[in-house]
């Protein structure tokens, strides 16, 4: 005599062997991606709140091309914000290079500065633009002077002058390098942008 079975417990056995094993698959790969996904998701936030890995932290004197170009694009960077750009200045034309706030410290961190390390930068870069500077006013005063006493203004006996000044502007020269020079008179209006007047 076969038993009859229920419709309730024939569809409980389909159940559990056509259905509950997929299901059960089912849920524990989607259970994989959403934590392989969220992990991913993390990694990447933690990643933007971390600080880059180089800083230049080297407080330095020396006239580097690539790090001084670099110094210009953060420049450039931080004149995009007024109140950043105030900030700035504020700090590089006081006499305490460890005198910054915590938000200059953060703006300068995400362009790859120690704050130090760019003072020392542009303090080089302003006595750079003394020397250039300098040589520039003398240059016109050697010039100015040749003119009048070519045209005959000034007697002749101030050209012994002239040549002291030219022997002065040579000594002045040697203070800085050609590339130097060249950086100087390339970007001189940046470094006058960053002094604050008075």
């Amino acid at each position: 005599m076969v038993k009859k079975i229920s419709r309730s417990k024939k569809l409980y056995r389909v159940l559990r062997k056509k259905w509950f094993k997929p299901a059960l698959y089912t849920l524990a790969l989607s259970f994989l991606l959403y934590y392989g996904i969220s992990n991913l998701v993390m990694e990447k936030r933690a990643a933007e709140k971390t600080l880059p890995r180089f800083v230049i932290t080297r407080v330095s004197d020396t006239f580097d091309e690539t790090e001084f170009t670099h110094l210009l694009l953060t420049v450039q960077e931080m004149n995009k914000t007024p109140e950043i750009l105030s900030q700035l200045k504020d700090y590089i034309n006081q006499d305490n290079p460890d005198n910054y706030t915590l938000y200059l410290e953060k703006m300068l961190n995400s362009m790859n500065w120690a704050p130090q390390a760019f003072y020392s930068r542009v303090h080089k870069m302003f006595d750079m633009y003394e020397v250039y500077d300098r040589i520039n006013r003398m240059e016109e005063t050697i010039s100015f002077l040749n003119t009048e006493v070519e045209e005959r203004r000034l007697p002749s006996e101030i050209l012994e002058q002239v040549r002291v000044l030219q022997q002065e502007e040579e000594n002045i020269k040697t203070e800085l390098s050609e590339k130097e020079w060249t950086f100087i008179k390339n970007y001189a209006g940046v470094i006058l942008h960053l002094r604050k007047e008075g």
